[in-house]
């Protein structure tokens, strides 16, 4: 029987998160592939530290500066964006899945900006976007409105965030009306400090 082949991994970005994905993944390989049915290796690393990188890793995987070769890279399966920022971040994360690999990120401002236009292209290409790390208490909604929620049509959800629990706003026409109080008034802690993520 052929051996089961590993999904294998391009990491761009192994500071803080990066380099705790990279050890958890690594450290706990065997448990993973017992859950996931398969093998998840990590093959390759971009970082533009590739000194640090190296050293990170341990020279186990390759390492290189150079995160648009991860991206087109046919013996990548799935990208994981861990750089931030919604400059760069897009252009890589578009030329993956341009390129038929599924995308994990942790971005929030990449998938506030840009979110919309990632979420068509995957669905064209037909490869998969998560984004479960991008959204801290989120996670539960997100299994629940993919699977359990899938045939229905939802046209608009809007959510009240503080302190890392997310409060349902009762009836979505009270949505707007916030987000101007929030956008109004950033002492009161209802919306983010830096201006540019407030969309």
């Amino acid at each position: 029987m052929k051996p089961i082949q590993a999904m294998r991994v391009g990491l761009l970005g192994i500071g803080t998160v990066g380099g705790g994905t990279y050890n958890v993944l690594t450290r706990n390989a065997e448990e993973i592939t017992r859950r996931a049915g398969r093998p998840i290796e990590i093959t390759v690393v971009a970082d533009k530290d590739v000194a640090r990188a190296k050293e990170l890793t341990g020279g186990k995987v390759k390492v290189t500066d150079d995160a648009f070769a991860v991206v087109t890279d046919p013996n990548v399966d799935i990208v994981i964006e861990l750089i931030g920022g919604y400059g760069v971040a897009k252009e890589l994360v578009l030329k993956a899945i341009e390129n038929g690999k599924h995308v994990v990120t942790a971005n929030k401002a990449l998938l506030a900006v840009h979110g919309t236009e990632i979420f068509a292209k995957a669905q064209e290409k037909g490869v998969m976007v998560a984004f479960e790390a991008a959204v801290a208490g989120g996670i539960p909604i997100i299994k629940a409105v993919r699977e359990g929620l899938s045939a229905n049509r939802i046209q608009c959800c809007w959510h009240h965030q503080w302190h890392h629990q997310l409060y349902p706003v009762r009836d979505a026409r009270q949505g707007p009306a916030l987000c101007r109080r929030a956008q109004r008034s950033p002492a009161s802690g209802l919306c983010r400090s830096r201006p540019d993520l407030r969309r």
